[in-house]
């Protein structure tokens, strides 16, 4: 084989080629040519390159002979770090010389090698993960002490001069502590549905079989008690059962009936839904109601943080319940969706196990 620097194939063969190669003169051992791949593979400059001795790269004893020979070898770096490599050695002939073509390739990583590199990856990301919950207890921490101090004391010394100079500010006055008030206590519950998310997100599961329909009734004696002048009508399914934390699943249900009891505060005759259906052979929970319902182009938008699809003075409400849903749903290898329509209620279906469309 001939190699001639002046044919016109010459650089989409050698210089443009994805694969590292080098040229070697086969009696004076000198470098004659090096490809863009090699230089970058070796990390040296092209006439760095044509300079060395190949017993820089490592130790190497090129093949006698006219025929393709491959050798595995270890080889060096610029910065010193080494490689495992195999060299295809084919004879040709470049420019009227006897020379070399050496084709550089790294060998498939072998099933210890790539145990090994399993191993460190793992390692790395758990060191990785540990930080960010370190990071995250200690925001946590941060949330749940240092703003709420100030928080308490916004709210005290308001209070306060409502009590003790409330006529002298005078109306307008008054009007503006108050507000400064609810606007603290507002503050207030944002922190807690951010704490709750937290936790809902590092907490340790303790799985187990959890009657979903016994603790769904429960939250809806909870909430009728609370609102007792609300005639809101519950159907519950009975005996449905999942493998879940039994507390996550209870503030699952709390968020997803919760979310279905006052979005359905301005129907009449509202009715909220609790049960499960199968598709694919695998349980689909579903929380329904016939409520306020809402587009469905802005579906994805949901469980996103502090995102809203009604307006705060038309439905109260932190915009948070929503991504702890997520967050619970996920970490039991579920997923979560919802069907809706503008003023034809919501169905929230979840499932608490890994399936194959999540």
């Amino acid at each position: 084989m001939a190699l001639r620097e002046s044919d016109a194939g010459y650089r989409e063969l050698f210089e443009e080629n994805p694969e590292a190669m080098w040229v070697r003169h086969r009696d004076t051992g000198r470098f004659l040519a090096v490809n863009e791949a090699a230089l970058t593979l070796y990390g040296y400059r092209r006439n760095q390159f044509l300079e060395l001795d190949l017993s820089h790269l490592g130790p190497v004893v090129p093949p006698a002979g006219d025929q393709d020979r491959v050798i595995p070898c270890r080889q060096r770096r610029l910065d010193g770090t080494e490689l495992e490599l195999q060299l295809t050695w084919r004879p040709v002939t470049f420019q009227g010389e006897p020379a070399h073509l050496v084709l550089v390739r790294q060998p498939a990583p072998t099933q210890e090698g790539q145990d090994q590199e399993l191993r460190r990856q793992v390692t790395e990301q758990l060191a990785q993960l540990e930080a960010a919950h370190r990071e995250l207890e200690a925001f946590s921490y941060s949330v749940s002490h240092d703003l709420r101090a100030p928080l308490r004391h916004i709210d005290g010394f308001s209070r306060a001069l409502l009590d003790d100079y409330g006529e002298q500010l005078g109306g307008q006055g008054q009007e503006y502590l108050v507000r400064i008030c609810q606007a603290t206590g507002k503050m207030a519950q944002l922190i807690d549905a951010v704490l709750q998310l937290v936790r809902a997100g590092r907490c340790e599961l303790d799985p187990r079989e959890v009657d979903l329909s016994v603790k769904a009734q429960v939250i809806a004696l909870e909430l009728k008690h609370r609102e007792q002048q609300r005639p809101v009508e519950f159907e519950i399914a009975e005996g449905v059962k999942a493998q879940a934390d039994p507390k996550l699943a209870r503030q699952l249900l709390e968020i997803l009936i919760g979310n279905a009891w006052k979005f359905s505060s301005k129907t009449p005759d509202a009715r909220i839904r609790f049960g499960v259906r199968e598709e694919a052979g695998r349980p689909v929970y579903f929380v329904s109601d016939n409520g306020a319902g809402f587009d469905m182009a802005y579906a994805e938008k949901l469980f996103t943080v502090f995102h809203r699809l009604h307006r705060a003075d038309e439905f109260e409400g932190s915009g948070v319940g929503l991504s702890i849903a997520q967050r619970i749903v996920t970490r039991h290898g579920g997923r979560i969706w919802a069907e809706s329509a503008p003023g034809k209620g919501a169905t929230f279906c979840f499932t608490l196990s890994k399936d194959d469309n999540g």
